[in-house]
């Protein structure tokens, strides 16, 4: 069998190529036989260019390119393509707008010219120098606009308010007709379904007077992009409340409240909207209310921070109207004058008060429940006098019950003689100081009011 296959043809055939490929192989790894290669669009490099900008001075045009041949071992020539071959032209000569021709150097890869077994050379190239040319720099601020082309999510919010930028202006440099093509700049923000604000960096776009987008290739930008946030913002309801104040003999539970406006719709940051399900635009005192009261309140003055009205109306009516209570008018005799003056007699008047509670705590009142006291400081003290002395008016006993208003007593003054006996002046001092000790239930009510 092994016989028969080494006589065969196939057999010497496939040996034969076997050793076609190993001296191949030899001659052109061992041996290396040069080779050549053509590298395409080389761009130039422009040495000195900073020079140009510090005297104004700008090169235009596309980037120009070369073409070379190279010469060299097949292993080492095999890496070289157009990133790693510099082509360069110096610029530091020119000192003014005009056009040049610029001399060209090509510099090979240093792993390539430092190897010891490469003899690598520069066959031909497309060119030996290039032309430039150079015009004079200018520059411009443009302002940079923002644009919100993407959306926000169902009961969100945003406006053209919402943008906050880093900077709003923009100074590009460059060749004269094109700066001038330039008439702002845009930053454009596409997410859509925002649900929170929005932070970042957004690329500058420049654009002519009519919106079309130009090139910044040949343009200097002070910045490519800047920082941007975008405020996204919770739309919500709140039902309106004011701060019911107790008193008068009444509460919270005693009261009842109509708005003209029940509910508005707000915007604002989620953090300042997550816990508010109410606005409150104002208090109302009871103890200034007999039966009903009527109030107007800004709505947009209840404004919180960080917290924006949406609803077109911006006051609110609220009427307020007292129930569950009767209001009974008590004449009581039980005053108290302070500062009176040595020699005078002073005469009081009852005075009536407005009370205001429920039918069986007017029931439990007696007069010692009332004090009434006037202060007669700073009175004119005239002979014969009636002046009206203001008055504060203490209930004790029962809490419940609550008074109304404001009051004054009307005290009549008048000289004591001179020759009025010590004894029948200390009896006519006493007159109305607030002795009255009856103790039983009040029952000198002039009028009952009702608070239903």
């Amino acid at each position: 069998m092994w016989n028969k296959i080494k006589n065969s043809r196939l057999s010497y055939i496939l040996l034969s190529i076997l050793l076609s490929i190993v001296c191949w192989l030899y001659v052109d790894l061992a041996q290396q036989p040069d080779a050549q290669v053509t590298i395409n669009s080389i761009p130039v490099t422009f040495i000195g260019e900073e020079s140009l900008e510090a005297e104004g001075l700008l090169i235009t045009g596309e980037t120009p390119t070369i073409n070379v041949v190279v010469n060299g071992p097949r292993s080492v020539i095999t890496q070289l393509n157009n990133s790693n071959i510099i082509v360069t032209a110096s610029t530091t000569s020119i000192t003014e707008a005009g056009v040049y021709t610029l001399d060209l150097n090509i510099n090979l890869p240093s792993s390539v010219t430092s190897s010891s077994s490469s003899d690598v050379s520069i066959v031909s190239r497309s060119a030996s120098a290039v032309d430039v040319t150079v015009v004079q720099m200018v520059s411009k601020t443009v302002t940079i606009t923002p644009e919100f082309t993407g959306s926000v999510a169902d009961g969100y919010y945003s406006d053209d308010e919402s943008f906050v930028l880093q900077q709003k202006e923009l100074e590009i440099r460059g060749e004269e007709s094109v700066v001038d093509s330039v008439s702002y700049a845009k930053v454009i923000l596409s997410d859509t379904g925002l649900t929170d604000t929005w932070s970042g960096w957004l690329s500058i776009v420049l654009c002519d007077k009519d919106g079309n987008e130009v090139s910044s290739d040949n343009l200097t930008l002070e910045t490519d992009a800047i920082s941007v946030t975008y405020y996204v913002q919770c739309i919500k309801e709140l039902t309106l409340t004011v701060d019911l104040i107790s008193g008068g003999g009444a509460t919270s539970e005693n009261a009842e409240c109509t708005y003209s406006v029940e509910t508005v719709t707000v915007v604002g940051q989620s953090i300042n909207l997550d816990d508010l399900e109410t606005l409150t635009v104002g208090e109302v005192d009871l103890g200034q209310i007999a039966t009903t009261g009527e109030y107007e309140f800004s709505i947009e003055d209840a404004m919180p921070d960080g917290v924006s009205l949406m609803s077109s109306d911006t006051t609110v009516k609220v009427q307020v109207t007292i129930t569950g209570l009767e209001i009974r008018i008590v004449s009581t005799s039980n005053i108290v004058l302070e500062n009176k003056t040595e020699g005078w007699n002073y005469d009081v008047a009852d005075v009536e008060i407005r009370l205001r509670g429920k039918t069986e705590d007017f029931d439990l009142l007696i007069n010692d429940d009332i004090q009434v006291t006037a202060d007669l400081d700073g009175v004119e003290l005239v002979d014969g006098e009636t002046v009206s002395v203001p008055a504060t008016v203490e209930l004790s006993g029962i809490s419940d019950l609550g008074i109304l208003g404001s009051y004054n007593a009307s005290v009549t003054i008048t000289l004591i003689p001179e020759e009025t006996t010590e004894e029948e002046t200390t009896d006519t001092e006493d007159t109305g100081d607030g002795s009255n000790t009856d103790t039983e239930a009040v029952s000198d009510t002039t009028s009952d009011e009702t608070g239903n």
